[in-house]
């Protein structure tokens, strides 16, 4: 249920990289894989990662402009999302549905949409920010927007298969019945 609550949602800049939630900010899953599964077995090279993800962020803000959202509840960071053209998001080709929107033709990847703020889940932030994304790429011509949702668990960054379908998404391919393929028409 949404409340009424106070934010304010800012896009993704060069100077508010350090905001992204901890946790997003060495997570490289959908840009580097290989450095992602090397990681698992490596955590010394979280400085690392944080330092490769900053270099993703910045060559993605300079090639494609805005590609992520910060949302902030009275200055403190409560969640976060990030989305680019899926060539920038190499893993999208690891998962079984296919075939995942190409720039070329105008969509769009979410790779991470979370309140990373536990307390802050089920006011209504995620839809924001969903809504506040959506809204930016519509404003710059885009014309669709992708993302694999998670069918079981709500406990995954790019957030779960019945909120998506709740705000309009629907599902383009479910060759991977876990994490189908969900699409938005803008």
């Amino acid at each position: 249920m949404a409340e009424n609550i106070e934010i304010d949602i800012e896009d993704i800049r060069k100077d508010n990289l350090k905001d992204i939630p901890e946790s997003c900010r060495s997570c490289v899953y959908w840009e580097f894989p290989d450095d992602f599964e090397k990681s698992k077995s490596e955590p010394q090279k979280k400085p690392e990662l944080e330092a490769k993800k900053r270099e993703w962020f910045e060559k993605t803000l300079e090639e494609f402009g805005t590609c992520g959202k910060i949302v902030y509840h009275y200055g403190r960071p409560v969640a976060y999302a990030q989305y680019a053209p899926s060539a920038r998001l190499p893993n999208t080709n690891h998962y079984e549905s296919k075939p995942v929107g190409k720039l070329e033709e105008s969509v769009v990847f979410i790779s991470c949409l979370l309140v990373s703020d536990e307390s802050m889940r089920g006011k209504g932030i995620g839809r924001m920010l969903l809504q506040n994304t959506i809204e930016d790429l519509r404003r710059r011509g885009f014309k669709a927007v992708e993302t694999f949702a998670c069918r079981s668990s709500s406990n995954n960054p790019s957030g779960p298969m019945s909120f998506y379908v709740k705000n309009g998404f629907h599902i383009k391919d479910k060759s991977n019945p876990e994490f189908p393929l969900m699409r938005l028409f803008l």
